[in-house]
């Protein structure tokens, strides 16, 4: 409420006394009729009366102006303002604060939201004075200040009119708590945050008790949302990064969300792949409810492929698509290296020989190319490998160790089996420690390898492991039968597993996964403390021999779905960058196209033949290709959170009672000084009511002159 003061009230006593000398004087001066006698009077009198009338009618209107001029200076000199009331003003002052935060998340898109709520901040900004400041905040799961507090309101609404809504998702935590910040080092004035968006429910997730406002900031919600909106979204795909061309059939699930209040029946959901349409699936989905679209794949050939699954256009295109890729395989490229090159006029087979003999005769259930060395294979060879097998090795140089945890780091499988030939501290050495590669510390070998009276059997195994599921069922095999004579004791590192064990307690078999797991999906690591082969153990003419070492190959070079990457929109993502040795040095540079085929150049300062580049432009959502020299194109793709396709909003008056501050009763109620004194400059700036009285004055006293001269 506001009412009006002055600087100088005791010239408005004085404009009051002045206005009364005009009314003395009149009264001092007023004419007196005298009665004079003529013979005919009838026309004179006529002429006489409305003469009079004039008179006194131009006499009233002098008057009143000479008491409105003495008047109106003694107001104009008292220096006039508006402000609030007494008690408000000195905590607050007139002027006004305001702060206005957009909401660019993507569920702006649906239909015309986000081009009302820019009309909405034009609005509020209409309405401001030229005395006020505002300023704008841009919000989706970070909030982004565009215009800072200020009352250049011409620069406000170029950038309110420049604002474009984005791919990522709500949460107005960020905004809020900028926002509070900003008016919290305002000393005086009026607080006000303005609040534009559809009021999406899971914006306000990450709120507690403790993110409320300041107690005088006060807030207004501007609901932009559509009253009766229907969505439907693509919230998730299942599909293997990797398909292994064998007999059983792979499948593609895409899970559809409708979040409308009417059920949907025949809706096609299109599966594309490279581009191409594949296939359709029609599907029906009750309200508020999901339901999957089951793809079959199938390909005959060894490649990358990338695709998406589609929906028809609805209010909110954004989420009719989802994107993915994967990687067919004709055959898992297995690769040993044992002690002894294998000769068939030897007395004693290799240690790779049992484990050849097991690949070729299970080649139509899981194919496998296998290949063999007696040395570590170079880094071109080891990149075309899926599972790299260690079988007794007895030792490598330093060189080769940094090329196998490099393989394993970049997503490869190892297995390490131990023998007569194996020295633990060459392990120990170049892929033990801390932070090695190997999953355990190897102690000592105990037992007799020719003494079959005394053995081991595996008495502990984890069925619940991938390795492991398929003996679970009875009949399906059983470990136990096996006989080991002699086993390496091996004690577990800290970020190790062991899936299976001996009756005597010491673990047979370790796993360990190898790389960074926050940027890439890491290598996994078998350590298995006995021979593949006969030398140590009868295992290899068990029936569980055969199965065991497909089902750990497989489990080794086809990773879960769980572990492929899920990036979103605005991860940062750090990507393996494979470059050839050209000429005297190494090319590292790394191209990356996104999905509209804008180009980013990046360079890596690594030593190594596998580098790593950090990339952040994932603002939206799609297929990246990644392109070096001297490597084969790779994709990678993005796409945006799930959770943002649900558009219920959530009620206005319970935000305003969730984020309103309390006050501060014991506070101290009597403003500072630097209130007082702010509260007077503001004061200051709205005495413009003085000009206009000023004018006033001289427009009456223009007038007046203009009369008297013509009475």
């Amino acid at each position: 409420m506001f009412g009006l003061g002055f600087l100088a009230p005791l010239f408005v006593a004085a404009g009051v006394i002045g206005a009364s000398i005009p009314i003395i004087l009149h009264l001092l001066n007023r004419e007196r009729a005298r009665r004079l006698i003529f013979s005919t009077v009838r026309f004179i009198q006529m002429s006489h009366q409305t003469n009079v009338r004039r008179h006194k009618l131009k006499r009233w209107l002098l008057l009143l102006m000479r008491i409105l001029i003495l008047a109106l200076l003694g107001v104009a000199f008292a220096r006039p303002f508006f402000a609030a009331a007494p008690v408000i003003t000195q905590k607050i002052g007139g002027k006004r604060n305001a702060v206005i935060i957009l909401d660019t998340s993507y569920s702006m898109q649906y239909e015309e939201v986000f081009k009302d709520a820019k009309a909405e901040g034009t609005k509020i900004l209409g309405g401001l004075d030229s005395t006020d400041a505002a300023c704008l905040i841009l919000s989706s799961d970070k909030a982004r200040v565009v215009a800072p507090l200020g009352s250049e309101f011409s620069h406000l609404r170029s950038a309110l009119n420049a604002a474009e809504v984005t791919y990522e998702p709500t949460d107005y935590l960020d905004a809020l708590q900028t926002a509070n910040e900003i008016l919290e080092s305002i000393p005086i004035g009026q607080k006000q945050v303005y609040l534009i968006s559809d009021m999406q429910k899971r914006g306000w997730e990450n709120f507690i008790e403790t993110d409320k406002l300041n107690p005088d900031v006060q807030i207004e919600f501007i609901n932009v949302s559509s009253e009766q909106s229907k969505n439907l979204a693509i919230t998730g795909i299942s599909v293997p990064p990797v398909i292994l061309n064998e007999q059983q059939v792979s499948h593609l699930v895409a899970r559809v969300h409708n979040y409308g209040d009417e059920p949907v029946e025949s809706l096609p959901v299109r599966l594309f792949i490279d581009e191409n349409m594949i296939q359709t699936v029609l599907i029906d989905i009750e309200p508020d409810d999901l339901a999957d679209a089951v793809f079959r794949i199938d390909f005959q050939d060894e490649a990358t492929h990338t695709g998406w699954v589609e929906l028809p256009e609805d209010g909110l295109a954004v989420d009719n698509k989802r994107y993915f890729t994967l990687q067919s395989l004709q055959s898992i490229k297995v690769h040993a290296v044992g002690n002894r090159s294998r000769t068939r006029s030897s007395f004693q087979k290799p240690e790779t020989f049992f484990m050849e003999m097991a690949f070729t005769a299970g080649s139509d259930a899981v194919p496998i190319d296998f290949s063999e060395s007696t040395t570590i294979p170079n880094a071109a060879m080891l990149a075309r490998t899926d599972v790299l097998i260690l079988a007794d090795v007895a030792r490598f140089s330093p060189t080769e160790a940094d090329r196998i945890k490099t393989y394993v780091a970049a997503g490869g499988g190892l297995i390490v089996t131990v023998g007569d030939n194996f020295d633990a501290d060459v392990y120990e050495q170049h892929l033990g420690g801390a932070e090695g590669l190997m999953p355990c510390n190897f102690v000592q070998a105990v037992g007799d390898a020719f003494d079959r009276e005394q053995f081991r059997v595996l008495a502990t195994v984890k069925y619940e492991h991938p390795i492991f599921a398929t003996f679970k069922e009875p009949n399906h095999g059983d470990f136990g039968k096996a006989r080991f004579y002699r086993v390496f004791q091996a004690v577990p590192t800290a970020d190790a597993t062991v899936i299976a064990a001996y009756d005597d307690g010491s673990p047979a078999l370790f796993e360990k996964s190898y790389g960074d797991t926050g940027i890439r999906t890491p290598g996994r690591v078998l350590c298995f403390t006995s021979t593949i082969d006969r030398e140590w153990n009868d295992l290899p003419i068990r029936a569980v021999y055969l199965p065991f070492l497909h089902e750990a190959i497989k489990y080794l070079a086809l990773k879960d779905v769980e572990t492929s990457p899920d990036y979103r929109v605005g991860d940062s993502i750090e990507l393996d960058v494979e470059t050839e040795t050209t000429g005297g040095g190494r090319d590292r540079v790394v191209a990356i196209f996104n999905p509209n085929g804008v180009e980013t150049r990046l360079q890596s300062d690594e030593n190594n033949t596998t580098t790593s580049v950090l990339y952040t432009d994932t603002t939206i959502p799609g297929i990246y290709s990644i392109h070096a020299s001297g490597a084969a194109s790779r994709y990678f793709v993005i796409n945006t959170e799930a959770t943002e396709s649900d558009l219920a909003a959530r009620d206005v008056e319970e935000l305003t009672s969730m984020l309103k501050g309390t006050v501060d009763e014991s506070a101290e109620d009597t403003p500072t000084a630097e209130l007082i004194a702010q509260y007077h400059e503001d004061v200051e700036n709205r005495q413009d009511v003085w000009m206009y009285l000023m004018l006033a004055v001289f427009a009456l006293a223009v007038t007046e002159m203009f009369l008297a001269n013509r009475v």
